[in-house]
């Protein structure tokens, strides 16, 4: 059955964004009557029977409905974008479908792309929801630079991926029983300055295995290890 993501489930009919219309429509070529799933990313999940209205409205009369409890635990990665946007999507797709709650884009020192696209990061995690069946939406938050990132409440857990020295594995630090926060470097790697403003702040550092991984492939080794631990609790 396709799926759509769309607000305002209570109600007993609701019209499809735009672009979801579009997609239903245009793409998909679904017609009056066609029985379809609505997520809304908080939590909640609707069938429905479509009613298509012109040429670009659709409403959809809403049928039974699920509720999804919210995580008991949160996973919150700040990873510095890649220079090539399309890496970074990709990062964002694959922890949408692993499981996470929040992704903040990270600003540091020697972080190599200072404008994301945050429409385009939404409309790819929106897209990795619907497939992966997932329904609670994660946050994305706008491009932060470390140091504000670091003036709002965190968690117990925090985390730090570091490659050099003798961290301690992420999967031995990692409680999932308690809410986390994982920082992932980007390509050139944290300054001597960002590493001990970190260790400052109580951030522990941990490695995730002999090699050295890309960024994007760090932070999505890392939301995946922590995802599989959750599940076992």
């Amino acid at each position: 059955m396709h799926r759509f993501h769309c607000t305002g489930l209570q109600a007993p009919e609701v019209q499809l964004p735009e672009e979801e219309a579009a997609h239903a429509l245009r793409v998909l070529r679904l017609r009056d009557g066609d029985a379809v799933e609505l997520v809304d990313g908080a939590g909640l999940e609707a069938d429905g029977v479509l009613h298509l209205v012109g040429k670009h409205e659709v409403r959809v009369a809403i049928g039974s409905r699920r509720i999804h409890p919210a995580p008991r635990t949160t996973v919150h990665l700040a990873v510095a974008p890649t220079k090539q946007a399309e890496r970074f999507e990709w990062f964002v797709e694959k922890a949408v479908e692993v499981g996470v709650e929040r992704i903040t884009p990270l600003a540091t020192a020697r972080t190599e792309r200072g404008h994301l696209r945050i429409d385009r990061l939404h409309r790819v995690a929106v897209s990795a929801m619907k497939q992966s069946r997932r329904a609670w939406l994660p946050a994305i938050d706008p491009l932060t630079p470390l140091h504000d990132l670091l003036t709002q409440p965190l968690p117990a857990q925090r985390f730090v991926a570091h490659a050099f020295g003798d961290p301690d594995p992420l999967m031995d630090a990692f409680d999932p029983a308690q809410d986390a926060l994982v920082l992932v470097g980007p390509e050139g790697d944290w300054t001597d300055e960002e590493l001990g403003l970190l260790l400052n702040a109580g951030f522990r550092t941990v490695g995730l295995g002999e090699a050295r991984l890309r960024t994007e492939t760090a932070a999505l080794a890392s939301c995946t290890w922590m995802s599989l631990a959750r599940q076992r609790r």
